[in-house]
């Protein structure tokens, strides 16, 4: 079977990827990394200027700088029904940070089977049982189509300053790493996960999903590592999740 196609979008953060077995004539997008850094002051995509690189074999990078504050790569490795996004940042700043993110975007909006702008096919997990998010508690901020989710084992969602200024994260709710819409026939769906996963968003509006990975804390000088992966499946959540947890651990 071929493997998913990338194509970057030279200037920005953003790539596509299409030819996928599972969506045949769909396309998806990937906004690795939105913002990135500390959790105090993470760097957004519109204050930096990513240049990309094709590596050869279907791999794309993406380098970054922000001078005095953080550099980053971003390794775009596709497979038949996934596509990994090996992620390094280093901590190029005077500052100790005491945890670091990135922020990625995994756009669904562009994919009219799968497409879910209210919200009735996402799929998350919490305490050990499957639930649709429209089954959660939801806080209502600012904006009220987007909504922020602590992590199982991860620092709560209020202690991390990124995530506590969209004023959008339910108390008392944490879930594992991941998020899943499900496509309308039922049949298939597309996936975001993290290791390790500092937090979880989710846009109604764009029918986005984020699995933010953590880089760790980092003094300065030092550097993280952190994968996201992206699956396209034609499975069951449960099925997808059993294989997942196969392929990358609890």
């Amino acid at each position: 079977m071929a493997r998913i196609q990338i194509s970057a979008n030279t200037g920005n953060m953003g790539a596509w990827l299409t030819q996928i077995p599972a969506f045949p004539g769909e396309n998806f997008g990937l906004g690795f990394p939105e913002a990135i850094g500390d959790i105090a002051r993470g760097c957004w995509f519109n204050n930096i200027r990513p240049e990309w690189r094709n590596l050869g074999d279907g791999v794309w990078e993406q380098v970054c700088r922000a001078d005095g504050e953080l550099s980053y790569a971003v390794t775009l490795i596709p497979g038949e029904d996934f596509v990994d996004a090996r992620l390094q940042v280093t901590n190029e700043s005077d500052r100790n940070w005491t945890q670091s993110f990135a922020f990625n975007c995994f756009q669904a909006g562009g994919a009219p089977s799968i497409r879910d702008n209210e919200c009735v096919r996402h799929w998350c997990r919490t305490g050990g049982e499957f639930k649709r998010l429209v089954e959660l508690p939801r806080k209502f901020g600012p904006r009220p189509t987007i909504q922020l989710y602590s992590v199982e084992g991860a620092l709560p969602g209020m202690d991390i300053p990124f995530v506590a200024n969209f004023q959008s994260t339910p108390p008392d709710v944490a879930l594992e790493g991941w998020l899943a819409i499900e496509s309308r026939d039922g049949k298939r769906l597309v996936a975001t996960v993290s290791r390790p996963a500092l937090f979880l968003f989710q846009n109604m509006e764009y029918s986005c999903i984020h699995s933010a990975p953590s880089f760790g804390p980092l003094k300065s000088g030092e550097t993280g590592e952190a994968l996201t992966r992206v699956y396209f499946v034609e499975s069951s959540v449960e099925e997808w999740h059993a294989r997942m947890v196969r392929d990358l651990g609890a």
